[in-house]
Parts: structure tokens; sequence; C-alpha cells
């Protein structure tokens, strides 16, 4: 590529963050609902069970919503840990005495404490239906919602107040910038805060619950696989207790749509595999080095930079600028890169459940996990991938999941799924908090109702195999000759499946984008797929390093249409030209209905931006003995 070349693509690219960063906001509010507007407050003089708000925190107290009970909502900053102040909000439920079930709520990436602070029941009507603050507090529950370190008034940018941390002194002098989700600072800010309560008299320390969503999600997996232990900056572990001493043990956890390894979330290798369905067993994520998720990684750098506060090279421990540029510099230089190996190691050792030793008896959380089928950024193995480790050391390990259409862009989160999922979630939460074992199958699938008419059905098993009866084998014999652009023009297909740049179900018009390989079949009868397809091909590898992303469509000949199911990607490397590999990968898995008469297109492609990084490097490869393989169930 020549320089030329190399600084129009940093200019696009550039250009593009600023795009960027405003769809994430958009998406975020798309599923959070953003902040409701706050019901007319109560004199607190006029509400003689108002609690108190402890921590020198100031309430205001709200009459009971339909079907609830009066609050109080306390809010202000709170010394965390190490002095970092963090804006916290605290709802106690009118008449609440002693110390209280405690509810912690954490927020989505660039987000802030109001994503789970709502005016009623109903919440935003998607995630938070059923499961904000105001709901438990009618539950019985006191809730923390605080802002995580380093974003909006807890020493970030907050843009509708003119707030910076630049101008606080309070941030000054500390560790207060973002960590990213970092056991040894954001976790340990959540231990330490409800420490306080417990000490304040207002938590049972034997019954906190942890929930969040994407970037909360994360910190609530970390929290349930810590093993009631706090990590110190240094990395050292102690047990988890009150400033002043006294024992602190998480009940339950409930993380919503989230990863459980950050690293394969955002840089893919297409190793990862749930083993299901004839799939290959799992390999290492970190090698060979991924794909980058290019729009998804652009947009959220984009969208911290506007709320949150970065740390620099002074501190490698969370250097997500240094971090960003490292691996945003493509092959071969990321992959020889030392930033782009202290940025894996990093989120692999801290940020990532999946490398947590399993807990033992004794000290298992029970999970309840919804995670989406259609949701690009943290696609439904990340949960598998975490019940297979968890349930392979201990089959009976408490962990339940919910899959359907929901999380990020391109998910539709239909507020029928969430009630459905969340009405699972408060069965489980009654249940674990009353010791009891939750009766609940292990997974719950809904399938995509993304096409007109298409059926929407849940679908139960104890195990995740189970929810398939049968495969579907179709082949192709080729050859077929790809080759990879160092500096591609995305095509139709590859704009319209942008998750940055557009939302919900994707539908167009029947194509197949240049130099795209496709292949295309028609099942005898409908069928429902259910779990993840797997791509078996033999590839002639012109080159040292390429990707090959997978794209599955469900083609309707009467109409023109197709509408994407699922996708992939893969990374091939050779210390040579001219090898020969064969290749077996899982696509992400879901649950789709097949109409009559609709067909399956398979397309493979090194070219697959801007969803997926283009590979620096030229090469192009040779595909033969072409097979997909979809478990599914007949209707």
């Amino acid at each position: 590529m020549t320089p030329e070349a190399d600084v129009g693509r940093t200019t696009r690219r550039q250009g593009t963050l600023i795009a960027a960063m405003a769809v994430v906001m958009a998406l975020v509010m798309a599923v959070t609902g953003g902040a409701a507007g706050k019901t007319a407050p109560v004199s607190a003089s006029t509400g003689s069970t108002s609690p108190a708000c402890p921590l020198g925190l100031t309430g205001t107290s709200y009459p009971a919503p339909p079907g609830g009970v009066a609050y109080t909502v306390c809010g202000g900053r709170v010394a965390s840990f190490d002095g970092t102040p963090l804006d916290a909000g605290l709802t106690l439920p009118a008449g609440g005495q002693g110390a209280l079930p405690l509810m912690v709520m954490l927020h989505g990436w660039g987000n802030s404490k109001t994503d789970f602070e709502a005016t009623g029941l109903a919440g935003n009507g998607a995630n938070t239906w059923h499961w904000n603050n105001v709901w438990f507090a009618a539950h019985g529950f006191a809730v923390l919602t605080y802002t995580a370190r380093g974003f909006h008034r807890s020493c970030g940018q907050d843009p509708a107040s003119g707030y910076s941390y630049v101008n606080d002194p309070a941030c000054q002098g500390r560790a207060s910038w973002t960590h990213l989700a970092d056991r040894r600072w954001e976790v340990h800010d959540t231990q330490y805060l409800t420490g306080l309560l417990v000490d304040a008299g207002v938590a049972d320390p034997s019954r906190v619950v942890v929930t969040g969503d994407s970037y909360g999600g994360g910190q609530s997996w970390l929290l349930a696989l810590s093993q009631n232990r706090v990590m110190l900056p240094d990395g050292s572990l102690v047990p988890w207790k009150s400033p002043a001493g006294v024992p602190i043990h998480l009940a339950a956890a409930a993380p919503q749509f989230t990863w459980t390894d950050l690293a394969q979330a955002l840089t893919d290798n297409g190793q990862g595999s749930d083993g299901y369905f004839g799939a290959p067993p799992p390999g290492p994520h970190e090698s060979p080095y991924g794909v980058e998720k290019q729009s998804y990684t652009d947009g959220l750098f984009a969208d911290g930079g506007a709320t949150a506060q970065y740390a620099g090279p002074d501190d490698p421990t969370a250097d997500l600028p240094g971090w960003f540029a490292a691996i945003s510099a493509g092959e071969p230089a990321a992959q020889n890169n030392p930033l782009v190996a202290q940025a894996l190691t990093q989120l692999e050792t801290y940020r990532s459940p999946f490398y947590l030793p399993v807990p033992p008896p004794g000290r298992q959380v029970p999970v309840f996990a919804p995670q989406g089928v259609t949701d690009p950024l943290f696609p439904g193995i990340q949960v598998l991938q975490m019940v297979n480790k968890l349930t392979a050391a201990y089959h009976d390990y408490p962990v339940w999941t919910a899959l359907g259409d929901l999380g990020h862009s391109y998910a539709a989160n239909p507020h029928a799924l969430w009630v459905t999922v969340n009405n699972e979630a408060n069965t489980f939460l009654t249940a674990v908090l009353a010791g009891q074992h939750p009766a609940l199958p292990r997974f719950t699938l809904t399938t995509v109702g993304c096409l007109p008419g298409q059926p929407v059905t849940t679908y139960q098993a104890s195990s995740f195999p189970r929810l398939a009866t049968g495969l579907s084998q179709y082949t192709a014999p080729g050859p077929v000759t790809v080759v990879s652009d160092p500096s591609p023009v995305p095509g139709p297909e590859a704009v319209a499946t942008d998750p940055i740049a557009n939302s919900g179900c994707r539908v167009m018009n029947t194509t197949t984008d240049p130099g795209v390989a496709a292949w295309t079949w028609s099942p005898a009868h409908p069928v429902t797929l259910i779990g993840a397809p797997v791509v078996r091909v033999t590839v002639a590898l012109d080159g040292t390093d390429t990707e090959l992303a997978a794209r599955l469509w469900d083609v309707d000949p009467a109409t023109g249409e197709q509408a994407l199911i699922t996708r992939a990607v893969y990374r091939l490397t050779a210390p040579a030209p001219g090898s020969t590999q064969q290749l077996a990968f899982e696509l992400w898995p879901t649950g789709w209905a097949l109409g009559a008469g609709h067909q399956l297109k398979l397309e493979l492609t090194p070219d697959d931006s801007p969803t997926w990084r283009p590979d620096n490097l030229p090469a192009s490869m040779t595909l033969t003995g072409i097979s997909l393989t979809i478990p599914v169930r007949a209707r």
C-alpha cells in the first residue's frame, strides 16, 4: 500500500469517527431508553416514612408509581477507595426497615447512572422493563446506581452540563480515568461502595445482587467469578469486606448482553467455538491475532472520547488511546507491536471473565445471563463459551441464559422478548434469594422475528445442543478464487450490514458484492435454524496473512430480497505463500425460521469492511470443498 493510500485511509477513518460517535450514542439510547423524565417529587417534609439518605447524599422523594411504592432517590458524589469521586444514586423504598437486599445496577459504555433509573415499573420497555430502580424498590430492595469511574461526573466529561474532569480538583492526582472495566479499579469501586452501604446499615451483606448491560454486564460477570475477593491496584487479592470489616457475599448476578472475553469480542480470529453440531473444538482466542471489529472499535472509542477521561501512556494498564492506535494499524504492524501485546494481556487478565478460575462449590454465585443472537458486538458465542467452561468443571454450576433478538445494533430488542427474558430473570432472582434452585431450563432461545410473518418461537432445553433436533448439510465443489484488496471499496452488502451505520433487521434487495464468492441452496422444506452454522472449506492461500469473512443470508425469490441471518470472520496465516489449509469454523449462533420457498445463501470474502478491518497485506484464496452445516428444528 502506498503512503498516499495509507493517508487516505486514515483520513477517511478519522472522518467516520465523528459520525460513528453520534450513531453509537443513538443506538445506545435506543436500547436503554435514555434518561426518563422524572415524576414530580414529593416534598420530603410531607412523607414521614421517607428514608434518610446515607453517605452525605441528598434525597428527593417520589410518590408511588402504578403498581409500585413511594421511594426516595438519594444523589451526590461519594469518594471511592482511592478518593476518586463517583456520581452515585441510591433508591430506597418508603417504609423500608433495617438492612435491605441491595441491587447494584451498572450502566453501559459511555453512559451514566441513569441507565437503570426509571419513573415506573415498565422502565424503557426493553432491558429495564421490570428491571430498574423503581421496580426493585417496589420489591423491597435498596438500589445502587452510579456512574463508572472516568465517565460523566465521575471524573469524565458531561457535555450536557459542561462538566469536565480537567476543572475538577477532586479528580486530580488520582487514577480517576476509565480503566475499561478493570477488576483492580471499576470492579473494586462497586465492592467498595457496597461496603459503605453495608456499614451505613442500608445493605444486607449476604443479599447483594449485581446486574448491568454491556459495559456493566462485563463487570457483573467479573464480580460473579471473583469468589468474594477484591483485587487491589497492585493485583493482590483480599477478602471482600466493608471498610468496617464486615464480610460481604454476592448472592446473584445478571449480566445483560455483554462479553466474557473482551479481546476476542473486539479482535476475533474465528477460533471460538461451542463445539456443538460437528463444530471444531475451540482454539486459542488470541493466536493468531484476530481481525479488528473496525466499525465498532471506531465507534466505541469515539463515543467514550465524548464522555470519558482516557489515560495516556503514563498508565500502561489502561492506555486506551495507545491501544486503539496500535490495533488500528493492522497487519503486520499490529501483530508485532508491544502495545498490542500489552493490550491483549491486560484485557485477558483483568477484564475478561472467561480467563478467571472456575469457582468451586460453596463459592459459586448463581448467574442469569441474557445474550443476543443478533448482536454483532457481543454475539452469542460469548455466553456459550462461558457456560461451557463453567459446566465442564461442574456440571451443575448455577448458570442460566436466555438468547434472542436483543443487545447492541442490529438487535431489535422487541418489548415482548424482554418481557419473557426479564420474567425469567425475576423468577431466577426470587428463587436464589429464597435459598431455592430456580425452576428454569438452563437455556432459553427465542427466534428472530425479522421478516413479515416470520414465526417467533421460544425453545427451552437443559443443554444448548438439545435445542436442535437435527442437522442439514449443503455442499459445493468450487473452485472459486477471491482476492484481498488492502483498500477495498465496500459493496452494497458490506455497507448495508455495517452495524454502526445501520440498525434493526438487515434486509435489502438480493445481490452479491463484487469479488465475493457465493453459493445458494434451496432447503426441501421449512426449517428453523437454531444454533451456530459450521462452514468447512479448503483454502489454497497465496499470501501469508488474510481474513475470510462469512455471511449467511435468507433469500426470498418471491420478493427479490435477502435478510442477513448471521456472520463471522476467520484469520488465516502462513509462514510463506502457497499453503493449503482445511478450515472449519462457526458462524455466530442464532435462531431463525426459514420460510417456505426461501433459500440459504453463503458468502465468503476476504473483504467485509467496514464491519471488519481489511487486511493490509494482499493475498488470494482459492476455495474448494465448501460445506455448510446448520443445526435445525423441523416445523
